[in-house]
Parts: structure tokens; sequence; C-alpha cells
């Protein structure tokens, strides 16, 4: 034996060497660190026991001196195992953290992959192609730093596991047992089973000790550790999940004992339920029947503390209908009910029980009855905590269990909250809640015939004329039903019974105080907008027109219908009225205004977007004729105020207003310059009195201007002034720099401007007259000097120079930089600067070195005109790519200005020189170059420049030429320039080449059809409640509020893109979807086929507002499905979705035409061009719900009495009115009842049932598969004889008449004479127990009867018996089966205490 442990000891030595080796050098200095500090007094040192050889090798290193030493390193290296641990812990949390930000980041780049363009410009493309960039840089940087984190994780764990197997070598080396080398390598082989246990350990120890999150945070350490550590030996252990599982299990063991205190529940539950949160994967593997009994425990000790932490718990367990179902056959349900019944003391159990509701309202079976009344008790209570989140919660289970709303009358109680304007915020929730309920079919059957949109107009009704008004109350009010309009759903529920609330609401209008607010209500909804606020007032009555002839041809669709509406309500017959009434004092004659000018607008929209040929105007019932035209005055100047400047449609690109200025401008030319003698021209020029004086203040300038664009532009006139007068002399001194006369000028001087203006036009005539060009040719002091100055200061600084900074601000020097661009307009004015080397000055203005120098660029830069001078075009172009970002934005807003300029002067004239066309090929190119500048900002300008240029011009050549180069550029930022190119024949064949058309096609038909359904209904949802102002318009009037872009809608204005519809069959796929959904009977309320649908209209209703694609819609009768769609389809969404596309589709001749033969009535322009609007012929098969249908009728004119004029006495006889008392009665009832509808008959009918015999009550029980509330469980309850018979039918009947608050005081003085003669048991019995549950679920007391017959008959004592009966049964179920069947047993009479 002796030798083999000889011959085995250096093998050891030799291990333990070679694991050595591979820690760390930090490790081993720590080592060595720690051996040299461990000093102490003087040791006996003792001989190993170690097993070593006789002869021992060089290689061969000895065993420790003595076992303290060892120890020393064995502690050592377990100091190192933790700090290598604690190590990895941080890597494992700071690679976590890294992964979830590239997880956000990656998140944050798919919602910039979709680009759906604006009908306007926008910059949201380049935004998100600039956030595209940023976000994958920094995936790429977040890339490497994962990478990193893996591999140092990867090595601290290879040292983690040299370090254990060292540990577990110098264990066993330090040992006086013999070692075999089977040992070695069996403790090899199991190191992870070793370090597995090690783990379990330590967990366990924190667990006890530490914290929820201490554990959480050791856990995942020591799973990464173990994870990667065993990739190598291919072991899936998974330690933290593992360990979660024990945790779990210990949680729930600590919570089934009884005699816990509340902290340590709160404790525990929170562990557990942060356990839940972090492992969700475990809840699949628990087996909960016995803890489920621990959970009825907890809530059955009446503690809120612990009933809160059993309600959380029970949040975190739920995963699907199998556990709901088995919380209910624990009573849960009973249980929420108790809670919510509790005061407001009880808080916390209220808050965790209605966030269980809410929870359990998502499954099917999750809710019943019971809940429901619970939950509205909650907001019949004014001062509940918990009054908000009912309501809220009430508002979810109208969408999940509308039924079960709709049997407790849930509607009701909405429609009553509506009558609550205090909380405007929740009245605004529960109305946009109602409105969205009568959406679909699903849950509008259940709450249609229960609620009034009336309810909305309540206020008006109330108010009497009498005592103080409620303003707030009133506006609130106006909101709700302004909002109501705007919705969809609203609108169909104000138009039904032949628009019976509308005309309820309009009746009001009688009433001055309310009309007031009506007046508004109706402005809102028509977008008419009266006031606007202007500086130092509050508010100015300034009329502002409305921008109905700037928006979108949907928002006037729907625009027009709300006219149409109103129409059949007779609304200007009522303004009318309201006009009329005499205006004794001051707010009627605002109100009166207002409503003036309301009913011109309304007329003035009716004029031009309603189309039917039916055009009523105001019309006063005065007989005074001296009133009658005084109001018809003031209507007529109302109607010419807002019209002024407005253009009738089809007219809109006539501008009078520059046909006036021509014309006058051709006059005025032919007068002084063609028929102009010598005697006016003189006069002319003594009355400017630039000859009488050199004060030029006052000199008349308008004459001089007149003078300088009239007569003086004949050489004649010229020549002569020159050579008799000194008038062009003063002027040029005037202008000159260094005499100080205009260059001394204030900018806020009354004639500031007209210096400059007639300074303009001296130049323009000099550089245009030859004799004015002599005058220029020959004056070496106005430009020579302006030259010297500005360079002296860019080159020398600007203190002694009349060109600063400061005169930049105070004087009117920028003047001199506009007579520089006048110069440029010209040749001659060209070779001026040219002599005088003033180009050079501009480029000297480069040198940013100095601050004034930019500022003179920037001055000089607008001035310019780039068609007579290279040297113009290449100062713009150098301004172009210069390193400050702020003149490349502006020198690109100037290029794109003169791109314009130069596009509306060959629109005008329709032929352009060879020069232009150079000049416009220059400039193209130029605003091409900057989509490739390293500035956001200068791209998202070129862009918007090349966007407008292609929306506003058809130069096919020029564009095709210039843009080919670039499209890849526009395909890589994504500019909406494409999809105008798409448009056009030349550019869909650009586009095609490169793949373009091929890709978005592929792209539409995944996604985008469908996202785009959302788009532009947000975008619909947007102008309707908040349309775009005047100021906020768009300068180019052919993009202004259009609908997003669609690319069907590009692709079918050419033949290429239509014949691809053709071919790829896509409008056949459209056509399938629609054609199904019509087929199938318009009820399918399935999201996605909702979602598929509405976006197959979509593209239909584009392709068919092309001239081109209407053609294809006929062909496979489109137009027929879609409008079929719109009169019966049972989704509001989808019925006005097809209502939008016909308007679409009536934008075209031919589908005016078709739409015209179907009963539609469509709207054209004076010019008989169809504006895309059209109303349906049918307007109350429209706007009917299938559920609900009516028709349009006309009103009851005949009276009831009529009477003889001359002798008053009544005609015919009177015919008596017949009321129906049943249901006035029945209405009262109603009203006045907590219950619902049917309380009144049920009560009864619980009466009647409560009078049956105790033995007949027995047999109802026992034939019932499922006792009383559908339950699994059955209760042997125990009656004894008639005497409890008699009792019960006493306390039933008395609770039956607890909901009538007449009999509610004798029931409630008989129920507690009941339980003071008998005691408190009487109320526990089980029996009892449920029924009192039963009537609780099916009829509605008010909270305080719910509180009462809690505490009496629900209570926990109750719920305990029915429990413990429940589980007696579950712990013998043999004898359920010896019987024969699983139903309920029957209930023995066994002998009532009360009898003995």
């Amino acid at each position: 034996m002796d030798t083999s442990n000889h011959t085995l000891s250096p093998q050891i030595t030799l291990n333990s060497r070679e694991i050595r080796n591979d820690i760390s050098p930090m490790s081993t200095s720590n080592i060595a660190h720690t051996d040299s500090n461990t000093k102490k007094s003087k040791q006996n040192l003792l001989l190993s026991t170690s097993f070593t050889s006789t002869r021992k090798g060089d290689d061969i290193q000895s065993s420790p001196s003595s076992p303290l030493q060892a120890r020393r390193s064995a502690n050592n290296i377990t100091r190192m195992l933790s700090n290598v641990k604690s190590e990895i812990n941080k890597l494992s949390h700071e690679l976590k953290k890294v992964k979830k930000r590239k997880e956000d980041t990656e998140k944050v780049r798919e919602t910039t992959e979709s680009n759906i363009y604006s009908g306007t410009y926008s910059t949201e493309h380049l935004q998100k192609h600039s956030i595209r960039i940023k976000t994958n840089t920094q995936i790429r940087e977040l890339d490497k730093t994962i990478k990193k984190l893996e591999n140092e994780i990867l090595t601290l764990t290879e040292k983690y596991d040299s370090a254990k197997r060292l540990q577990s070598i110098d264990k066993l080396s330090n040992s006086s047992e013999s070692i075999s080398v089977g040992d070695l390598e069996e403790l090899n082989n199991s190191n992870h089973n070793q370090k597995y246990t090690d783990h379990r350990l330590s967990t366990t120890d924190s667990s006890t000790h530490n914290s929820v999150d201490i554990v959480t945070s050791a856990d995942s350490s020591i799973s990464t550790l173990e994870t990667l550590s065993r990739s190598r030996s291919h072991t899936p252990v998974n330690g933290a999940v593992e360990n979660g599982t024990w945790t779990i299990s210990e949680c729930m063991q600590s919570l089934n004992d009884s005699t816990i205190s509340s902290d340590f529940v709160l404790e525990q539950s929170n562990k557990l339920v942060n356990l839940l949160k972090e492992y969700p994967e475990l809840r699949a593997d628990l087996v909960l029947d016995s803890f489920l009994n621990s959970i009825q425990d907890m809530l059955l000790r009446d503690d809120k503390i612990i009933s809160s932490a059993a309600y959380r718990i029970c949040r975190y367990l739920i995963d699907g209908e199998e556990f709901v179902n088995c919380l209910f056959k624990r009573h849960i349900d009973i249980f929420l009910i108790m809670s919510l019944t509790k005061d407001n003391n009880n808080i916390i159990e209220r808050e965790q029980a209605i966030k269980l509701i809410r929870l359990l309202a998502e499954y099917k079976n999750g809710i019943t009855k019971g809940i429901t009344q619970a939950v509205i008790s909650c907001i019949e209570k004014l001062d509940d905590h918990i009054r908000t989140v009912a309501i809220e919660t009430l508002l979810e289970l109208c969408f999940e269990h509308p039924q079960l709303v709709n049997e407790c009358g849930g509607m009701r109680v909405l429609e009553g909250l509506l009558k609550d304007y205090s909380s405007f915020s929740m009245a605004s929730l529960i109305l946009d809640t109602i409105l969205e309920l009568m959406a679909t079919h699903s849950t509008r059957k259940y709450f249609l015939n229960d609620f009034n949109i009336s309810v909305l107009a309540t206020v008006f009704s109330d108010f009497n004329g009498k005592g103080s008004i409620n303003t707030e109350k009133l506006q609130n009010s106006s909101v709700l039903i302004s909002r109501a309009f705007k919705n969809d759903n609203g609108l169909m529920l104000f138009a039904v019974d032949n628009f019976k609330p509308i005309k309820e609401l309009l009746a009001f209008i009688e009433v001055p105080v309310c009309a007031q607010y009506l007046i508004d209500i109706f402005m809102d909804v028509l977008h008419v907008k009266y006031h606007s606020r202007q500086k130092g007032k509050k508010y100015a009555s300034h009329i502002e027109p409305s921008t109905f002839l700037h928006e979108s041809s949907t928002f006037n669709q729907r625009l027009v219908l709300i006219v149409s509406i109103l129409d059949n309500c007779n609304f200007i017959d009522l303004l009318s009225r309201l006009i009329d009434i005499p205006n004794e004092a001051k707010s009627k004659q605002k109100l009166i205004d207002k409503t003036r000018y309301l009913l011109a607008e309304y007329t003035n929209i009716k004029n031009n977007l309603l189309g039917n040929g039916d055009y009523p105007a105001y019309k006063s019932g005065r007989k005074d004729s001296t009133t009658l035209y005084q109001k018809s005055y003031k209507f007529d100047r109302v109607v010419q105020e807002i019209n002024r400047g407005r253009k009738t449609l089809g007219i809109e690109n006539i501008d009078y207003n520059e046909y006036l200025r021509t014309n006058i401008k051709n006059i005025k030319h032919t007068m002084l310059v063609d028929d102009g003698d010598d005697l006016i021209f003189r006069k002319m020029v003594y009355d400017t009195k630039v000859l009488q004086t050199k004060d030029f203040t006052v000199w008349n300038w308008n004459i001089i201007q007149e003078l300088l664009e009239g007569p003086l532009m004949q050489p004649k006139q010229l020549e002569e002034l020159v050579r008799s007068t000194k008038f062009i002399r003063r002027l040029l001194v005037f202008y000159r720099p260094l005499r100080l006369r205009f260059s001394d000028v204030n900018q806020g001087s009354r004639l500031a401007e007209k210096f400059i203006q007639v300074g303009c036009s001296f130049f323009r005539m000099l550089t245009t007259n030859p004799e004015g060009m002599k005058i220029l040719t020959d004056d070496t002091k106005i430009i020579p000097q302006l030259a010297s100055l500005v360079f002296k200061a860019i080159e020398e600084g600007s203190s002694s120079n009349i060109f600063n900074e400061n005169s930049l601000k105070v004087k009117i020097i920028p003047g001199y930089f506009k007579f520089i661009g006048v110069l440029t307009q010209s040749e001659n004015g060209i070779n001026i600067l040219l002599r005088w080397n003033f180009f050079t000055v501009i480029y000297k203005m480069f040198q940013f070195d100095s601050r004034i120098g930019l500022k003179f660029l920037l001055l000089t830069l607008p001035e310019l005109d780039l068609r007579y001078s290279s040297h113009c075009r290449n100062i713009l172009g150098r301004a172009l790519v210069v390193s400050n970002e702020n003149v490349r934005m502006r020198a690109t807003r100037l290029l794109g200005a003169h791109l314009k300029n130069s596009l509306h002067r060959h629109n005008s004239s329709g032929k352009a020189q060879d020069t232009e066309k150079n000049v416009e090929r220059y400039m193209l190119e130029m605003i091409t170059r900057q989509l490739y500048d390293l500035s956001p900002n200068v791209v998202a300008i070129a862009d918007q420049v090349l966007y407008e240029y292609v929306a506003e011009g058809d130069k096919s050549q020029e564009l095709s030429n210039s843009l080919r180069t670039i499209l890849n550029q526009m395909v890589f930022i994504s500019s909406p320039i494409l999809f105008e190119l798409t448009c056009r024949p030349y550019g869909y064949h650009h586009l095609n080449d490169i793949g373009f058309i091929k890709n978005q096609r592929r792209s539409w038909l995944l996604t985008k059809n469908k996202e785009y359904v959302d788009i532009v209904e947000q975008f619909l949802r947007s102008t309707i409640y908040a349309p775009k102002s005047n100021g906020n318009r768009n300068q180019y009037e052919g993009t202004i509020n259009r609908l997003p872009l669609h690319f069907y809608e590009s692709l079918s204005k050419t033949e290429d893109g239509i014949t691809l519809l053709s071919q790829s069959g896509d409008l056949v796929k459209f056509m399938n979807v629609i054609k199904k959904y019509v087929t199938e009977g318009m009820e399918n309320e399935n999201s996605s086929d909702v979602l598929e649908l509405k976006a197959a209209m979509w593209c239909c209703g584009f392709i068919g507002s092309t001239e081109l694609g209407i053609g294809l819609l006929d062909n496979y009768s489109l137009v027929d499905d879609i409008l079929k769609l719109s009169y019966g389809a049972s989704i509001t969404k989808v019925r006005f979705t097809a209502f939008y596309a016909l308007g679409l589709i009536s934008s075209t001749k031919e589908g005016y035409e078709i739409l015209d033969e179907m009963g539609w009535n469509c709207t054209v322009d004076v010019q008989w061009f169809p504006l895309g609007i059209t109303l349906p012929g049918r307007l109350d098969k429209f706007l009917s719900y299938n559920e609900k249908e009516w028709l349009i009728q006309k009103e009851y004119q005949k009276e009831m009495i009529s009477f003889d004029k001359t002798t008053g006495e009544l005609i015919g006889e009177i015919v008596p009115v017949k009321i129906d008392l049943d249901h006035l009665l029945s209405e009262k009832n109603i009203i006045e009842n907590t219950a619902d509808d049917k309380q009144y008959q049920d009560s009864l009918s619980i009466s009647e049932q409560n009078n049956k015999s105790t033995e007949a009550l027995v047999n109802d029980i026992n034939n019932e598969t499922i006792f009383i509330r559908s339950r699994t469980n059955t209760i042997s309850s125990v009656l004894s004889n008639s005497l409890d018979a008699s009792i019960i039918d006493n306390i039933m009947d008395s609770i039956s008449k607890l909901g009538n608050h007449i009999l509610s005081n004798a029931a409630i003085k008989n129920i507690t004479d009941i339980n003071n003669k008998y005691g408190p048991a009487l109320f526990e019995r089980e029996i009892l127990f449920m029924k009192v549950i039963e009537m609780i679920d099916k009829f509605r007391f008010k909270p305080q009867v719910r509180k009462f017959l809690c505490e009496l008959f629900i209570n926990v004592r109750g719920l305990g018996n029915v429990i413990k009966h429940d589980r007696r049964l579950q712990m013998k179920p043999e004898t359920l089966k010896k019987k024969g069947t699983m139903s309920p047993s029957p209930i023995s009479i066994p002998s009532s205490p009360l009898s003995g």
C-alpha cells in the first residue's frame, strides 16, 4: 500500500500544478499577497500527512509544510472563486441590459420601415431615414458590445471551472485517506453536480436571510455561470428556474399555515408574485388544488391585508379558462362581491378585488351577474373611493360581457353618469365608449334600445329660465354634443327616428340662453370660426371664413352629409327665426350677429358643395318693410365679407386681382408714355420738388416713382431731362453711399421703404434706357463707392465704415444689395458690375472669418438673378457647398424659389427660350445634388423643392434627364417624389427599371394596404376634430390637405400602371375580398377580415378616382358592391369607408355617371367637373342601423284643433288623446326603482315562490343539476320543519321588498326583529346564504341595502359553512359514486335547533 501511495502522489501533485497554472496571474498574486500578510508568532511546524514520493523530481512541487498553509491556500481559492462569481454576475447583468437596449433599438427601427406619405409634403420620411441610420449604427455598436461581454463571461467561466477543480483537488490532496485514480476521475466527471448542489445550498441560505431581489440576482448569476460552464459538457440544466420552482413551493407551503401574521403573509405573497413574474413558465408546472384551499382560508380570515394578498396571488396564477373555473368552484365570485360591498376603510382589499375582476373579464366564464351587480353598486355610491375604477371596469365589461351588462341595466347607469357633467373627463370617456359599443353588431344589439343620445341635451331641458345658470354644465354638454356629432356612430344615433334627437335639440334654440350654446355647437360641427385672437384684445369680432375650399374631398363629403341632415331638420328656418328676435340687449345683438354669420356660411357650404339645385337662403319673417330691408342688408354684408378673396369652385385659378393690376398698369403706361405730352411731363417733374430743394424729405416720391416707371423709360424724355435739369444728378447724389443721405435713413422712418422702391425703379430705368446706361457708365461714384466700402468692411473691419453691423440693423443700408440685384436682372447691369469688379467683392464675402462678410452674403444671395450671368450662378452654386449649414440651407431655398419662378414663367408664356431652358436645367442639376448633402435640413429643403416642382409642372424631358441619376438616392431617403413620378409615364419607366414599382407593389400587398387604413382614419379624425387653419396651409394649393398618398392611385394614372393592375391580378384580389363579404351577408365582424375589407375598398376607391381606373371597376361591377356595403354593412366603419370610397369614385366623369344612375347625388363645380363628393339617395337607409331601421317622413302639419276665425268656436269634434297609462307607469317604475326593467314582476314571482312549502322548496333544489348559481358543489343544509320554512319565507319576502323605497323600512325592521329573536345562527344557514346570493345576483339593490344584506347574510361565517360542506364532499367522493350519480344529494331535514 505504501508503494501505491508513493506512486500516486506525484500524479496528484502534477495535476495540482497544472491546474494552478490555469489560474490567472491576478488570482495568484492575490493568494501570495494573502500569505504574506498573514504573519503570526512562532509556529510549531508539523510534517504533512500527505502522500509524497521518496524521489522528488524537479517538476514536482512538494506538499504543504503544515496543515495551516493548506488551510490558507484553500481560503484564498474560495475568495478568488467568490470574486470571479461576482464579476460574472456583474457582466451578466450588464449583458442583459445591453440586449434589452438592442431590442428597444430594433423596435424603434421597425417603426421606420413603413413609409406612407401624407397628402401635403412633410419631412417625416426624412426623420425616419435619419432614425433608421442612427439605429443601424447603434445596433452595430451594441452587437460589438454583446460579443465582447460574452467573450469576457466565457473567459471568466473557464477560470471559475479551473479554480473549482483546483479547490476540489486541494481538499483531496490534504486528506489523510488514500486516493485512487478512479476516485479522481469520478471527481472530475461529477464536478458540475457538486457545483449545482453548492448553488442550491447557497440559494437556500440566501432566501432565508435576504430579500427576493437578492435571491433573484444570485440565481441569475449562478444560472448564467452554470449555463455557460455546462455548454461544453452538453448538460441542459437550468439552475435558476429549478431554484425558482423550489422557492415558489416554499412560499406556497408557508401560506398554508392559518396562524401566520399578516406581515409575514404580505412578505411571502410578494415574494411569490415576484417569482411568478420573473419565471412565468413555471406556472404551467404548478399543482394548485391544495393551494387554492389555502387561498380560500386567507380570504376567510376577513383581514384586508391578507385578502388583498390572496387576490393578488390569484391574478398572477391565472393562466387560462381551466384555472378560472377552479376559482369559481371555490366561490371566488362571492368573495369578490363581499369585498366590493365593504366600505372605504378596506380600500386595499377592494382595489385588488377590482383588479382581479378586470383580469377575469378577459375570459369567457370569468364574470357572473353578481360581480357585475357589485361593480354597478360601487358606481352608484357617490363617495366610493374606487368609483372611477369601477366605472372603467364597467366600460370594459360592456365590451367583454355585453349581455351581462345589459341584463344588469348597466347602460342605464352609464346614461345617468352622462348627465353628471361635473366630471367632464369621465363623461367624455363614457360617451366615447358608448359610441364605440354602437360600432359593431355584437355589442350594439344589447345597448341600442337602452341608450338615447338625447340624454346629452338634458341640461338644456332642465333649464327653466329662472334662477342661476350652471355655465359649466352647459359648456360641458355642448362639448359632448359636438363630440358626438363628429363621431360616425354619434351621427347615426342623432339621426334615428327621422332625426328626432336633432329636432329635439334644435327646439331649444328658441330659448336665448340655450341658443348661444347651440350656435357654438353647430359652428364647431360645421367647422365655422367666428372669433380670432388679436394682439391687445381678448376677443375681436373678426369674421374668419371657413376653410372647406382647402380641405380634402373626403372631409367635405362628411361636411355635406351633416348639412344634408340639418336640411331635413329645418335648420335654416330656425336660424332665420332666431335672427328675427327683437334685439333689445347687447348680448342678444352678439347672438344675432353670430347666428347671421353661421347662416351665411351654412348657405355658402350648401350652395358650393351640396349640388342638389335647392339653394334656400335667409328670408325674414318680419312684415315691416323697413325692418325687412335692414335685416336683409346686414345679412348681405356678412355674405360679402366672408366671400372676400374666396373663389367659386371651378374657377380657382382665375386671379382677378392680378388682372386688375395688369390692366391698371397698362392704362397708366398708355397715359404717361404713349399718349403723354411734354406739358404733362414737365408738370410732373416740377411737382416732384426735386428741382426746387435738396431736402429729400419734402420730395414727392410717388410722382418720382411714376416718372421713373413711365415717361423716363423713353430715351428722348430722359435725354431732355438730363440736358436741361439736375433731376437725375440729384437722385444719383441721394443714393451715393458717402453722401450719407440714403445711407443715413433709419429703417423705422416713414419713407424708408419708399426710398428703396424708388431706388430699384431708378436703377432699372437706367439699365433699360440707352441714355441711362450712359449715365451709369459716366458715373464713378455709386457702384465704385459701394464696392469699395463693402470690400473694406470685409477685409479691414467695420469700425469706421458705414457698412457695419449696427447700420445693417438700424439704417436702410440693406437696400443697396437690392440695387445690386436689380443690376443683375439685365445684361447692361451685369456689364456695370463687371466694370467695377463687384463680383470679386461678392466672392470675397465667402471668407467667413469676417462676420460682416457672412451677413453681406446672406443679403446678396436673395437678390441675384441667375439668367444673365454665369457669375450669379457660380455664386449661388458656391453657396450650396460651403461649410456653413445656414448658408447652404438659405441657398437651397433660394434655388427652389428660382425654380418655382421659372416654372410659373413657362406656364404663363407657354414657351421658353433656350437660355431659360439651360438655366432651368442648371438649377435642376444643382438642386438634385443637394439630396446628397450631409445635413438632413438641407436634404429636406431640396426634397421639398423637387416634390413641389414635380407636382406643379409636367416637363417630362427636363425631369427625365435630371432625375434619372438620383432615383436611387430618392429611394434611399424614401422621398414622396417617387409617387409623383409614378403618375407620369417617363417616371414610371425609370422607376420600373430600378425595381421600385415591383418592390412597392409587393410591400403594399403584404402590409401597407392595411397600415394605410389606420393612417387614413387617423387623418380623418384629426381633420374632423381639428381642421387646419389658414395659417397652416401650404402655399401650393394643388396639394392642400389631400388624403395620404396611395400607391394604387399613382399606379392607375398611367397606361402602364393599368396594364400592370390587369395582368398582376391585384384588382381581382380586392374584388374577391369585397364580393366575399357582400355574399356572406355583411355581418362578419372578425377584426382581420374587416381590416382587409377596408383596405380593399380604399384601393378600389383610389383606382376608381382616376380616369383610367374607373373603367376597371365598372367591368367588375365593384361600384355596386361598394354601394351595398354603404347601405347594409353591420360595422359602422365599413359603412363609412364605403361612403368615402364612393366619394373618390365620383371624382371622375364616368364615376359620376355610374353613381348618378344608381341614385346617388354627386356634386360638380360651375364648369361641371366632379368634386369627388357624393351623397346617398336613401339618406335614411344609410344612417339606419340594421337593428333599428327608420324612414324619412315629412312633418305632420295638420292641427289637432281648428277654430272658426269669426266666431272663435271649435270646428268639428275633439278626438280625445289616448294615453297608455300602463306604459307610463312602467317607465315611472324603471326610473324610480333601482332594479332593472323586470324587477317589479320578478320580485312578485319571488314572493310567490317564497310562499311555497318547505318540502316543495327542497324538491326544487334537488331537481337542479347545479345548485342555485350553477355551481358544481352541493349544499346539504338542514331544514327541520314548517317553522324554519316559514321564517325563511318571511325573510326572503322582506328582502324582496328592500328594492322598494316605500316598503324598505318595514322590511328592514322585520329582518332586524328576526335576527334579534333567533340570533345570527339562523342567518348563517347555507340555504339562506345561497338564496340571498341568488337574489343579489339577479336584482340590483342600492349600495346601503347591499351592505345591510352582506352584514347579515353574506358574511364570512356563512360562506365558511358553505366551504366546509364543499370540502367534506371532496373528501368523500365514493359516497356519491355509490348513489350512482354525481348530482347534488337531497337535503335532509334533521331537527332544528330553533324547535328545542
